[in-house]
């Protein structure tokens, strides 16, 4: 749907004289909502400073924030059926931006606290758990490397870049450290941008804790395979995963765990048995 029909679809429920006041900046919406996509497209979100605090009367942000609130949000509101559209949209409904929890909310990816002209336009809605929605919170970017990746806008799928390493203790059940490697022929605004989005949304913990309580319900069912194999076994597991470019490919979670457990030669010899 046109932005500018969906625009005027959730304000049709406002009050006659907010219509009016709304409806006279369909334009600016339009053209905002074009100069984001195409920054977004470019990599270059920090460029939109011109969009900060527009328009600039005060009552007409705080109508356009209230659209999204009042109009857009709220079940039987004008622009709902959008709201959940773009909520389902994600496979098995998980969080695009951890890649791990559920999807429960919208997240503005330019904030509309700082860019009301900015709060219906869907494509700068995601999808996202409650926990990456407080975590960004009204963050911006300022720099072409100071924006977390986009969903919509940003493939990172084909090439790997999330790996984890076995931590081998005598006395702590196996567990595994993720970090983030990018490829050596990457542009180094993009490898800043997969870091930035790593550390922002804390990934390195949450897959962790995650990859520790697959690995214990692993025990049982690795101690019937021969240390031979074994390996084999959680490499298998590992491609299996990575061939869904649906839950992340290469990087997704579990076929980093799994690979990195493959190549453990402490793991696969009996370090998953010390718990």
């Amino acid at each position: 749907m046109p932005v500018r029909e969906f625009y005027l679809e959730c304000i049709s429920t406002a009050r006659a004289a907010t219509q009016l006041q709304l409806k006279a900046i369909a334009d600016e919406i339009v053209n905002a909502t074009s100069c984001y996509e195409n920054a977004a497209a470019m990599t270059s979100l920090h460029t939109l400073a011109a969009l900060k605090g527009m328009p600039e009367d005060e009552n007409t942000r705080a109508e356009l924030v209230k659209t999204y609130k009042s109009r857009m949000v709220p079940s039987g509101s004008p622009g709902n059926h959008v709201y959940n559209k773009l909520k389902k949209a994600p496979k098995h409904g998980i969080c695009p931006l951890c890649g791990q929890r559920t999807v429960e909310t919208l997240d503005h990816q330019m904030p509309k606290a700082h860019f009301p002209l900015l709060a219906v336009t869907p494509s700068n809605l995601v999808p996202a758990c409650s926990s990456c929605n407080w975590i960004k919170s009204a963050a911006f970017p300022e720099t072409a490397s100071d924006q977390t990746l986009h969903p919509y806008f940003d493939d990172v799928t084909g090439e790997q870049w999330l790996y984890a390493r076995v931590i081998e203790s005598e006395n702590a059940p196996p567990s595994l450290a993720y970090f983030v490697k990018t490829p050596e022929d990457w542009d180094g605004v993009l490898s800043e941008r997969v870091r930035l989005h790593f550390r922002t949304f804390g990934l390195a913990e949450l897959y962790t804790a995650h990859a520790g309580q697959e690995i214990s319900g692993l025990r049982s069912f690795l101690s019937t395979l021969t240390e031979q194999a074994l390996p084999a076994y959680l490499e298998c597991i590992a491609d299996s995963v990575a061939s869904s470019q649906e839950t992340g490919g290469l990087n997704n979670w579990r076929a980093v765990m799994y690979r990195a457990l493959s190549r453990s030669a402490w793991f696969t010899q009996g370090g998953y048995k010390r718990f």
